[in-house]
């Protein structure tokens, strides 16, 4: 019990540290809380998805591979129905479609695009990490060879659609840094603000800048983030975590804009910012949905790949995006809705064992001004002993999910006592349910 304790405190600590570190624009925005929301008369001239880290191994059957063709199939359902703009025009991809860049890997990255993709959408794709992996123990530039054998000659691209200016720009060679990068990066900002100085520019690196989003502690770049944060139009996207994006911490405001992405392939989150890193348990993933305006207004939606359903109450609405001063989603203004988590009033615990003999917890979730993030657990037997705990990532990685399962392992049959505590995503302690299971 003392580690969880232990955990716990930790996570506040950090989370009150790094929430001074990142909501230094709460000085400038205040701390009113804005939950904006697109007015009905919202038309967008651009419409395109981001994803990343879909992680192909080539296999026809592989889960990740049938994901990504249907990020196309549904996008293109959602589109037909817009009667304003019917068109589906662009998919970024922030890195790691590959899982180490073999060329089997591009082969069936590229064969599910050509048989999904219309000629109305543009395929806008990076380098992330594991495009090199493969290669790190010879020579890491061989990552830059396959990609330009089957995606492109030019690693790095800025490209125009409906007017507005998309920059991707990918790791060096060695596939670790960004040191070479930075000076073109700082470039091209410079010509697209110069272009359309009143609307975003949309921007995507495989990992995160350092000290916006949930996931940027440890899975972050600063070589980025100072050139971003040198220019307020900037919409940035990145992956390399899989935290999930249905997180509020997952959207950050400041002297730019930045959004994790997650994963197509499944999401993940961290428990205590330096070494929790956990997979949310059962079948997970997601990208956004991006829609901008004529006047540079910008909604964004996030879409359950595995349900094929949009999460209902995300749904983010961005203006006045080339004002620093402006924000409606900073860490501040993030954080202080967050209340305590509570259990429904008839919360109930279930125990099943499945066919590899695991004992499977199942309980309704907690909820507050956000879902839960995570939940404590601890099962004591009748000697008051400890014979399990740990901490499990809730179902708010699901856009259909009411209800968290987590897997105690192998569990000696009888009566135990299980107690759950939920956590909001700024480690607000919440309810506890405490009551007797039977383990048969």
């Amino acid at each position: 019990m003392a580690s969880i304790i232990t955990e716990q405190l930790a996570h506040k600590a950090l989370t009150t540290a790094f929430g001074a570190m990142f909501g230094l624009s709460f000085l400038k925005n205040g701390s009113k809380y804005e939950n904006k929301k697109a007015p009905a008369d919202f038309t967008p001239v651009l419409r395109f998805a981001v994803c990343s880290d879909i992680h192909l191994n080539g296999e026809e059957n592989q889960e990740a591979a049938i994901r990504f063709a249907r990020l196309f199939e549904d996008m293109y359902a959602y589109s037909a129905k817009d009667s304003a703009h019917k068109t589906f025009d662009a998919v970024v991809v922030a890195g790691d479609f590959s899982g180490g860049g073999d060329e089997k890997q591009y082969q069936m990255y590229n064969r599910i695009i050509a048989e999904n993709k219309r000629e109305e959408t543009q395929v806008l794709t990076i380098l992330g990490n594991h495009e090199f992996i493969d290669y790190r123990d010879v020579d890491a530039t061989v990552g830059y060879t396959v990609y330009k054998k089957y995606i492109s000659e030019e690693v790095d691209t800025h490209t125009v659609i409906n007017g507005y200016h998309f920059i991707g720009v990918s790791y060096n060679d060695d596939g670790k840094k960004f040191s070479t990068k930075l000076e073109w990066l700082d470039a091209e900002l410079k010509k697209a603000v110069a272009d359309t100085p009143d609307k975003p520019v949309f921007v995507y690196q495989h990992p995160h800048p350092t000290a916006t989003v949930y996931g940027s502690i440890n899975w972050g770049t600063f070589e980025v983030r100072k050139v971003l944060q040198k220019y307020p139009q900037v919409f940035d996207f990145s992956g390399h975590s899989h935290y999930a994006p249905s997180d509020p911490r997952s959207v950050w405001q400041g002297s730019f804009t930045a959004v994790g992405c997650g994963s197509l392939a499944a999401f993940m989150g961290n428990l205590n910012y330096i070494d929790g890193d956990k997979d949310a348990p059962g079948a997970s993933g997601g990208f956004w949905m991006v829609e901008a305006d004529a006047c540079g207004n910008v909604r964004m939606r996030l879409y359950d790949i595995v349900h094929r359903v949009f999460f209902e109450n995300i749904d983010y609405y961005f203006t006045d995006l080339c004002n620093a001063s402006k924000r409606s989603y900073t860490w501040a203004k993030q954080k202080a809705p967050d209340t305590k988590p509570q259990f429904p009033s008839k919360a109930c615990v279930c125990a099943a064992k499945d066919a590899d003999g695991n004992t499977k917890l199942t309980f309704d979730s907690a909820k507050g001004f956000y879902e839960a993030e995570n939940y404590k657990i601890s099962l004591t037997d009748s000697n008051k002993k400890v014979v399990w705990q740990s901490t499990v990532i809730s179902d708010y990685v699901r856009a259909a999910g009411n209800k968290t399962v987590a897997n105690a392992g192998k569990i000696a049959d009888g009566k135990y006592t299980a107690k759950i505590t939920a956590y909001s995503p700024y480690a607000k302690k919440g309810g506890t349910i405490s009551t007797q299971i039977s383990v048969e």
